[in-house]
């Protein structure tokens, strides 16, 4: 989603990564949204505040709440969950609580739009609409890209194995194939980290597969010509042969078109 600034827009785009990595530090992501898009609001509006205090004192501080309540015409449980959710969060922050809810996404960010929508309103913009159902689609969603990632590099190097144990590949397919991390070593970094690098490793993994079914159709393909030759050959031969037993001898002009023609039939002509 953008919003009003690209600072706020990045913003919410961490609050996102948290969402899909289903990360405890959705809260921390939270609060600083929240803090940044209400003193954009006083900025805009040059209504003054100590820059030094935290959101939660800020919503509470006499003009803010006026601005709130009487300017943006917050109603009161948008308003009220405001210092409710802020302390919620902070609490969430010290207790290092390990699950993040899809509850509590929808909750939060419901409260967040709507504060949002008050504020277009009062500018005269277009709103903004909350999808509940796209939040819950992207829960977890990089947990689940992973687990997919993991399984289709697994495939792969399965592919390939025996064209790897084998010394079937080109050589720089073989350096490639031998530089890709395992699984284990990938397992160290975070989810998003990992999920780059598998992708990474499927596109190498992939060009290395195709590389080795060309080197194998382009075999195949050499062995029909070879074939075709050999089958050219023998045909000559038997003509020739026949033409013995008959007690004559197939002339070279004769034997050169033979081959000729032989040649075109190969060829398609």
């Amino acid at each position: 989603m953008k919003l009003f600034n690209d600072s706020l827009t990045m913003r919410f785009n961490t609050l996102e990564r948290n969402i899909k990595s289903k990360s405890n530090s959705f809260y921390d992501s939270y609060l600083d949204l929240l803090e940044a898009t209400i003193k954009y609001f006083l900025d805009e509006n040059s209504i003054s505040y100590d820059d030094s205090r935290t959101c939660g004192f800020l919503v509470k501080e006499e003009s803010i709440k006026n601005f709130l309540l009487l300017i943006l015409k917050l109603d009161d449980y948008t308003y009220n969950k405001l210092p409710d959710y802020i302390k919620k969060c902070n609490d969430h922050k010290h207790k290092k609580e390990k699950t993040l809810g899809i509850d509590s996404i929808i909750n939060y960010l419901k409260v967040y739009f709507d504060l949002v929508n008050y504020y277009i309103d009062y500018i005269k913009g277009l709103r903004v609409e909350f999808d509940a159902n796209y939040f819950s689609s992207i829960y977890g969603e990089t947990e689940r890209l992973n687990n997919e990632y993991k399984g289709e590099v697994l495939r792969l190097k399965e592919e390939l194995k025996e064209s790897y144990e084998s010394n079937k590949l080109s050589e720089q397919d073989i350096e490639q194939y031998k530089s890709l991390l395992s699984i284990k070593e990938i397992e160290l970094l975070s989810l998003d980290e990992q999920n780059r690098l598998l992708q990474a490793q499927i596109d190498v993994l992939k060009d290395i597969k195709i590389n080795s079914m060309e080197e194998k159709l382009n075999k195949t393909i050499d062995m029909l010509n070879n074939m075709q030759d050999y089958l050219v050959e023998n045909r000559i031969i038997a003509r020739r042969t026949s033409r013995l037993i008959d007690g004559k001898d197939i002339t070279d002009e004769e034997l050169a078109e033979e081959r000729r023609k032989l040649e075109a039939i190969k060829n398609g002509k």
